[in-house]
């Protein structure tokens, strides 16, 4: 072990090393998920269905999981609690993928009801931290935003509840992408500093 720290690594070569050796696939990365976000901004209602799908899968991918744990279980009382942890998961899941548009609707309103409080709450600890920072006017407005957003789902309810979780997840898609290729490009010119110093 010392001799691993007697020895002089520079850690931004090395990290830089490692994220330029992978620079274009993030690039490449980055490019899908913006292309498959604009897609599913069209496809809105599409992108919410298919995802609430997946949700639902999942669950019941765990219940069975669960299942099979509480039959595997040495104790009676590790069985019950994953065998009704089982018939939870299960259930949610089978009402999920048999009537995803009522989830995603009713997830939609849960979604609206989140954001207004998460606003109000930040709004709150805005004027709690007002005394002790300047910048408590960006809390403030983020959660001026927040519940803004809250209130404009919740009033396009129960129409939002078609596209609202597909269009934040599309939205999701293009930042993380747009994130991406941005890292790849900063990336590429941290290579040409490196290479033009060697």
């Amino acid at each position: 072990m010392s001799e691993i720290l007697e020895q002089n690594i520079d850690i931004d070569v090395l990290a830089a090393g490692m994220v330029t050796k992978n620079r274009k696939r993030l690039m490449g990365y980055g490019i899908l998920s913006v292309l498959f976000g604009f897609v599913g901004l069209y496809m809105s209602t599409a992108m919410t269905i298919t995802s609430i799908l997946i949700i639902g899968i999942f669950m019941l991918v765990v219940g069975v999981m669960f299942a099979v744990e509480s039959f595997a279980s040495p104790a009676w009382n590790g069985k019950l609690l994953n065998l009704i942890l089982s018939v939870f998961y299960v259930g949610a899941g089978v009402v999920v993928v048999i009537n995803p548009l009522s989830t995603a609707v009713w997830f939609t309103l849960f979604l609206a009801i989140f954001l207004a409080m998460i606003g109000l709450l930040r709004i709150a600890m805005a004027f709690q931290v007002k005394s002790k920072t300047s910048k408590w006017g960006w809390v403030a407005f983020g959660g001026v935003l927040n519940l803004l957003l809250g209130l404009l789902v919740y009033l396009q309810w129960p129409n939002s509840g078609l596209w609202v979780i597909g269009m934040f997840i599309s939205l999701e898609f293009i930042i993380q992408g747009t994130n991406a290729m941005i890292l790849s490009s900063i990336t590429k010119e941290v290579q040409k500093g490196m290479s033009s110093q060697a």
